[in-house]
């Protein structure tokens, strides 16, 4: 049986790895997502702007 010491090494080496994973995997997601999305129109972006500028 291991030392509690080296148990708790390995779930902080486990821990950091699934932070490093989930961190690569949303940059990747997040970037796909904005290659595949369409942009959005300029004059609709425009108008949105104008829209909540004038409502506040």
């Amino acid at each position: 049986m291991r030392p509690d010491h080296q148990e708790f090494a390995d779930g902080v080496k486990l821990a950091a790895i699934a932070v490093v994973s989930a961190v690569v995997t949303a940059t990747v997601v997040i970037g796909a997502g904005r290659m595949v999305l369409p942009k959005p129109d300029p004059v609709a972006v425009a108008q949105a702007q104008l829209i909540r500028t004038v409502s506040h």
